[in-house]
């Protein structure tokens, strides 16, 4: 790899390659295709708001509709208490033409697959798989792993947002301490180990950023080549964790913190790994591949710690796989009332599509030009209407899939880009891991999947911090195992997988 230069990309020219594109096929073409004598569609869309949602008659949602024939009635419901609200329309029916609803693992919550069952939502498969999902170009622009992940009861009923690239973690490392100590970037979990171990320093630096046991979950998934379920040819399930494989990384790890190299009240410390890394006291950490690309986040390490780099790592060989992990690809989707009328269905799917488009993501990051935002110097500067009319809040539904050009690296040196671009497309053909669970129906993970792991992560701990024994932690998952809940959560996980993965 090339030592790393100070050469980024202005905004203001991302900005215009961005609206170039999207005024080339990536959406912006959908309000041009109305019949002269289609009325509008009213549409109520009811979203999570993360934040103050625009008040209603901004510019951005009149261009919103204006593009896509609509008169929408957007429906903010804040994140505290969504559950709730969303909860009770679905129990009485009364729901939006469009809703966000939360997705979990498995994908759907007890009451979302009940309003499934209960035909309160659209079957969507017809309009979403085959040659019917090209008239959708956004949409069709998706991984397939992600429309496998949607099939829910061999059926898609639900449009993803915020796409992801279903392959997207991997290993970052302080370039500048390796080179100081003299030892090469690591490429297999055992290399790594000995990184760790050389870069501690404690209590002034760790050897890795943990929060909890999870952390480190790529290199579980190493160890074990297991992602959380196991599932054998004629769907016998086995979660991860409680396989005697699983030790193998809890040992790594009871190692380590012996060691020295984890923080000893890791549980406890303030702020997310990647936060912590930040902070310039950690030399490994274990994040999405583009974190440490990302002009300010670097920026933030190297006013922590004066001369820092980061090293994005390929993904590393395991005992029995690679350090990284397959993602659903999303978080939340967009299902459609059962109500609407089918010929309004293809509408609505267009509407949608606009918002997955490079035009709908600059408008909602951005605003329009002279209104929200200018351009000075090569760089955008939104102002405080961008701000007061809340049109951030545009961004919370955004379905654009950019794959590796995530929009936070529109300004980040071009060299870095390359490299990170060259460690994602390594991921994506080296990972082997899936969630084999995850669209399946299994109504007893929803209701005592909470209550059965209750205690795991608390004894996943105690075993590290070395307060459980071996033989404490086998009785604990033999109790797991044995229990009538997991017994009818892999019943049914593999009566749903005969019936719609075979």
């Amino acid at each position: 790899m090339k030592p790393y230069k100070s050469k980024r990309l202005s905004c203001a020219a991302m900005f215009a390659m961005l609206f170039l594109a999207a005024c080339s096929g990536s959406g912006g073409s959908v309000g041009s295709n109305h019949e002269a004598d289609e009325k509008p569609l009213e549409v109520r869309w009811t979203n999570i708001a993360y934040g103050t949602p625009p008040l209603g008659g901004d510019a951005v949602g009149k261009q919103i509709e204006d593009k896509t024939n609509t008169v929408i009635s957007w429906q903010w419901i804040p994140l505290n208490g969504y559950k709730e609200r969303l909860g009770v329309a679905l129990n009485t029916g009364d729901l939006a033409e469009i809703t966000q609803v939360p997705t979990s693992n498995p994908i759907y919550e007890t009451a979302t697959h009940d309003a499934i069952q209960a035909g309160k939502f659209h079957d969507l498969t017809p309009y979403l798989t085959g040659e019917s999902l090209k008239d959708y170009p956004n949409l069709a622009a998706y991984p397939d792993e992600i429309w496998d992940n949607m099939q829910y009861n061999g059926k898609i009923w639900g449009i993803p947002r915020h796409p992801n690239p279903p392959i997207f973690t991997t290993v970052h490392v302080r370039k500048d301490l390796l080179e100081k100590a003299g030892l090469e970037p690591p490429t297999t979990w055992e290399e790594l180990t000995n990184v760790i171990l050389k870069l501690s320093d404690p209590p002034e630096r760790y050897g890795i950023a943990m929060k909890s046991t999870s952390s480190g979950d790529v290199i579980a998934n190493a160890i074990t080549g297991i992602q959380n379920w196991s599932v054998d040819e004629v769907g016998n399930f086995q979660y991860r964790d409680f396989m005697p494989t699983f030790k193998t990384y809890l040992n790594w790890l009871k190692m380590l913190y012996e060691k020295g190299a984890i923080h000893p009240e890791f549980p406890i410390v303030e702020g997310s790994e990647t936060d912590l890394f930040k902070q310039g006291t950690y030399a490994v950490v274990a994040s999405n591949t583009h974190m440490f690309t990302i002009p300010d986040w670097l920026d933030t390490l190297s006013r922590n710690a004066p001369g820092a780099d980061v090293l994005t790592l390929k993904v590393l060989k395991g005992p029995q796989g690679y350090t990284t992990s397959a993602a659903t690809g999303s978080w939340t989707n967009l299902m459609i009332n059962s109500k609407v009328p089918k010929e309004d269905i293809p509408r609505l799917l267009r509407l949608i599509d606009y918002t997955s488009s490079t035009e709908y993501q600059k408008l909602a990051l951005y605003g329009i030009e002279g209104i929200h935002h200018e351009v000075k110097d090569g760089k955008i500067i939104r102002n405080e209407k961008y701000k007061s009319e809340g049109i951030e809040a545009y961004t919370w539904n955004d379905g654009t899939y950019t794959g590796a050009d995530n929009y936070l690296l529109w300004d980040a040196d071009p060299e870095r880009v390359s490299w990170y671009k060259e460690v994602f497309e390594d991921s994506q053909l080296k990972s082997t891991y899936a969630n084999p669970a995850f669209n399946l129906s299994s109504p007893v993970v929803g209701d005592k999947w909470g209550d059965l792991t209750r205690d795991l992560e608390r004894n996943k701990v105690k075993y590290v911090m070395g307060v459980m024994s071996e033989a404490d932690w086998d009785s604990y998952v033999n109790e797991l195992t044995a229990s009538e809940d997991y017994r009818k959560i892999v019943d049914e996980l593999k009566l749903s997988y005969n019936q719609y993965k075979q």
